[in-house]
């Protein structure tokens, strides 16, 4: 019994110094981030990303108004469909080759 009590002691205390010594590292650390965070060389990229990402959303919007109303107008980041794509799950335009590639359906019936 006397050693559980002198073992629970040192894990009380152990607990105590840890977590003391982890909001002190844990707040160092948090520190170091931010004065990293606030140099002119991470700040001048986040600025570029955020203007690449706004023009991005831009183009996608247009690109996504452009389907759900069914216009067939193509951006330079869009290429044009093909014929199969909507049948055919491989997207492979040779004759006979719809669906054998993937292990579907021949003419002559089931691939094997």
């Amino acid at each position: 019994m006397k050693a559980k009590l002198i073992f629970m002691a040192g894990l009380a205390v152990g607990y105590v110094v840890g977590t003391r010594v982890g909001r002190r590292g844990y707040e160092s650390l948090k520190n170091n981030a931010r004065a990293v965070w606030e140099t002119d060389p991470v700040q001048e990229t986040v600025q570029n990303l955020e203007e690449s990402i706004k023009g991005e959303a831009k183009d996608l919007g247009a690109r996504l108004a452009s389907k759900v109303s069914g216009g067939n107008a193509t951006t330079s980041a869009q290429k044009p469909a093909r014929s199969d794509v909507d049948s055919d799950p491989a997207l492979n335009d040779d004759l006979g080759q719809d669906w054998a590639d993937e292990g579907g359906a021949l003419p002559s019936g089931p691939a094997s």
